[in-house]
């Protein structure tokens, strides 16, 4: 679980008021091997309301959720392992620059170390490199936004990454 992600925390656009609205990326493996694996996402849809953010991978049978608040230094990865609902709670990654990416006006979530929403960039998974395009940004109010869409599903199962190497272990067949 290393994605190392293009943004940071704190956010503001124009009048000093948070941008609001969901952006929808779409995924480019840039080495041969990441396209053959199955949690390399197809497309990545990063929604926030001023106040939380939540990140969506689709078009795997590993999607996982990202979320979190802008003015946290955690934030929280959910996905399913082996028939288990696994959320991970995860610290923020130091803000960085990267001079090779173009950015949005607005700044982003801990997750991403940048200080802007790129409107492309890199990213790393593991041994996965890709890029990732923004296909549509759309503006949203606010108050539109459902009361429990950035609270946390009930359903997934608190872990740390201690526990979780100790499922995966679990799992392991042994060499009896």
């Amino acid at each position: 679980m290393t994605l190392l992600i293009c943004l940071p925390p704190a956010q503001a656009e124009e009048h000093g008021k948070p941008w609001s609205g969901t952006i929808t990326y779409d995924v480019q493996a840039l080495n041969n091997e990441a396209s053959d694996w199955d949690y390399l996402p197809q497309t990545i849809t990063y929604h926030t309301n001023g106040k939380a953010w939540k990140i969506v991978e689709q078009g795997t049978s590993f999607e996982r959720i990202w979320m979190g608040n802008l003015d946290e230094e955690k934030f929280h990865v959910l996905f399913h392992f082996l028939g288990h609902a696994v959320e991970l709670l995860e610290p923020c990654p130091a803000a960085s620059d990267d001079p090779n990416g173009e950015w949005y006006d607005a700044a982003a979530p801990c997750p991403w170390a940048v200080l802007a929403l790129p409107k492309s960039c890199t990213l790393r998974d593991g041994p996965a490199t890709y890029r990732i395009a923004v296909r549509e940004k759309v503006d949203r109010a606010a108050k539109d936004w459902k009361r429990t869409f950035f609270e946390l599903p009930e359903e997934y199962e608190p872990m740390d990454r201690l526990s979780l190497a100790a499922l995966m272990s679990s799992l392991s067949p042994s060499e009896d």
